[in-house]
């Protein structure tokens, strides 16, 4: 099979796989929501948004690091894959240890704080998780981890239906999430086994080249930490946990809707990599452009109908509760069309090996959005920090986008683009209609997809993608 059918099909099997999870990740969303209210969900809120802290600085990079290194010519691909697993085991533990004695000098409520010692787990077991993905990006059988990813979300659907049932705390609620990770780590192991040897082991010089190539990603990850959740974590200490509450679950929808350029981007990465590696720089144009008419089509209508739909869709995602929860929703999504920009050129900077060209680029951006954040946030609240999210997006993808283009020199086609947009505007026009007459929002969302769909194909988009 060629390797563009394989993309294809690794693509589509991504994309069903993600779609069944992001539906059970929704009906966990609109189970704990309903469960706990605004402000039991702003305390969930405030305990993954402190994780995440740890969790991004322990990746240091490593999940992109691991698929590049084993996709270049002649890798030893147990023996790199080893190394870095057995350094992640190390650094994460490390991390998610030190995280529960941090949150003690926090103004965190009892509960939150315990929270945070038992969901710890589950980001150290999700990050193991993603060590192993590059195995499977390399090969190009990216089924293995969605049906992990499905299983475990399964687990976590069991456990979040059991405590919203039986009317438990948040601690449960919390230990589902675990529960979940701990089978995705399980199973991701197993099916690893299929293609390599797992084994711990610690290769000196695999950890060195490792290091040096993650050292400019881990740095970046960290400016790259401040500006996309300071926002919720200085949110999180000055505003009470019914904002926190509703400002997370706009944020939730967010990183639902995120998931697609960032899987997209995990299976052409290795393609991209060896590309550039070969010096076939017409071949990794090529995939540049295709990537960036994909991303359009998929986050030009999401913005269009979000803007259009956004109380409707918070309501029936969260409950009525979560009504208010549109307003920075609809900024949110002017900031996903950025962020979804700033995933593409981001993850090109790796494949054209800018990591440290780049380190500046974050390090501003952070500077710039933790200022916004602390000035603005206190005196705002979860408005302010929408729009801080928006400018620090923008500035991101404007600049890297800059520096991809400059050292590609592609030259983008914006065919797709402007077809999109037309396609857009139609979809839109057709939901205000159904929206004027009642109709129930999930059937106006579905009827925006078909008309979305024709109006891309008599535009004759898939002619791009042939």
């Amino acid at each position: 099979m060629s390797t563009t059918r394989l993309v294809a099909k690794n693509t589509a099997i991504q994309i069903i796989g993600k779609g069944v999870s992001t539906a059970l990740g929704v009906a966990v969303i609109a189970l704990v929501t309903r469960a706990l209210l605004p402000a039991g969900f702003g305390q969930y809120t405030k305990v993954i948004t402190f994780l995440s802290f740890f969790g991004i600085v322990a990746d240091l990079g490593l999940t992109l690091i691991t698929a590049q290194m084993i996709s270049e010519h002649d890798a030893d691909e147990a023996r790199v894959v080893s190394s870095i697993l057995s350094f992640r085991i190390v650094t994460a533990f490390a991390l998610f240890a030190a995280a529960p004695a941090v949150a003690i000098f926090t103004p965190y409520a009892t509960i939150v704080k315990w929270g945070i010692a038992l969901a710890a787990w589950s980001f150290f077991f999700v990050s193991l998780s993603q060590t192993l993905v590059g195995i499977f990006q390399k090969h190009l059988v990216m089924q293995y981890p969605m049906i992990a990813e499905i299983a475990g979300r399964v687990v976590l659907l069991g456990v979040t239906i059991y405590a919203a049932w039986s009317g438990r705390n948040l601690l449960w609620f919390l230990g589902a999430v675990v529960a979940g990770n701990i089978v995705n780590f399980f199973v991701v192991q197993q099916f690893a086994r299929r293609f390599i040897v797992l084994r711990l082991a610690w290769d000196a010089t695999v950890i060195r080249e490792m290091w040096k190539r993650s050292v400019p990603i881990a740095i970046s990850i960290v400016f790259n930490l401040i500006y996309l959740k300071a926002d919720m974590l200085i949110l999180s200490f000055v505003r009470p946990d019914v904002d926190v509450g509703l400002y997370g679950a706009a944020y939730r929808v967010i990183d639902i809707l995120m998931m697609v350029p960032v899987m997209l981007m995990g299976v052409v990465l290795p393609i991209a990599s060896g590309a550039w590696s070969n010096l076939d720089v017409e071949r990794t144009r090529r995939v540049l452009q295709k990537i960036f008419d994909a991303f359009i089509l998929y986050a030009v209508p999401i913005v269009g109908g979000g803007l259009t739909l956004a109380a409707p869709v918070m309501t029936l995602a969260a409950g009525a509760q979560f009504s208010g929860a549109s307003a920075p929703l609809r900024i949110l999504l002017i900031a996903f069309f950025c962020a979804t920009m700033s995933t593409l050129f981001g993850h090109f900077i790796v494949v054209l090996q800018k990591q440290r060209s780049v380190v500046w680029v974050y390090g501003s951006d952070a500077a710039l959005s933790l200022a916004a954040y602390l000035i603005l946030i206190p005196m705002f609240g979860m408005v302010a920090a929408a729009w801080s999210t928006v400018a620090s997006e923008l500035y991101a993808a404007i600049i890297l986008g800059a520096i991809v283009i400059r050292t590609t020199q592609i030259r983008f086609n914006f065919s797709v683009v402007w077809r999109a947009l037309v396609s857009t505007s139609v979809m839109v026009g057709a939901v205000l209609v159904l929206a004027s007459l009642d109709i129930p929002v999930v059937a106006s969302v579905a009827c925006g997809v078909v008309v979305y769909g024709v109006a891309l194909f008599l535009l004759r988009v898939h002619r791009f993608f042939l």
